[in-house]
């Protein structure tokens, strides 16, 4: 198997690694360093080649913001030269037919129901579940924790924070950010925001 290089060197890239060294236990994982990462290099990292990325690797996006994440995609894997296989752990239950999806890691412990379909450049942390007959689209974040029903819909480029909630049949369009903690059971409209209602409140004891 070819060495797997991970595009990113900030700590979730840290994180991912160990991630792909549980899938793979025997492979080389190296780091090249992408501009535009906010929290700088964390991985040892080498410098984006200068004859670009190389066919005999296989590549995987290693940040979590998901306009650089795209950015990736469009410039360097839009035209299918390159190999970005999908990595699902092998704890993963799932019955999802993968075979025009490229670009998927699925981590420890997630379970993803019968009939339902992803694209391609998800991110699915560890211990998520995704019910029976769902769709996602290409390139959303799912943090850890992300607990869907079934027959939920997820478009293209959205992030969703830590521990999120979508109860069955909910439908979430295109670029949308959803912050840690939310439950969602209505149609989340294109480009929102959702936070959480729940406030903590910090009181300063004098």
């Amino acid at each position: 198997m070819s060495d797997i290089v991970i595009l990113g060197a900030g700590r979730f890239a840290l994180e991912l690694a160990t991630y792909l060294q549980d899938i793979e236990p025997s492979a080389v994982v190296r780091h090249l360093a992408v501009q535009g990462e906010v929290e700088g290099n964390v991985a040892p990292a080498g410098p984006w080649p200068a004859q670009g990325l190389e066919n005999r690797y296989r590549y995987v996006l290693g940040v979590a913001d998901i306009a650089l994440r795209q950015t990736l995609i469009d410039a360097y894997f839009s035209d299918g030269r390159l190999s970005v296989p999908n990595f699902i752990h092998p704890s993963v239950r799932h019955r999802l037919d993968l075979r025009v999806s490229r670009g998927n890691v699925i981590a420890a412990d997630c379970h993803l129901g019968i009939n339902t379909r992803i694209g391609s450049w998800n991110m699915i942390n560890y211990h998520c579940s995704v019910g029976h007959h769902s769709q996602l689209g290409d390139n959303n974040f799912l943090s850890p924790h992300f607990n869907a029903g079934n027959s939920i819909t997820l478009g293209s480029r959205c992030f969703i924070g830590l521990s999120t909630v979508v109860t069955p049949q909910t439908v979430i369009e295109d670029d949308v950010t959803v912050q840690a903690g939310c439950t969602l059971s209505e149609c989340i409209p294109a480009h929102s925001h959702c936070t959480s209602t729940a406030r903590q409140k910090i009181l300063q004891l004098v």
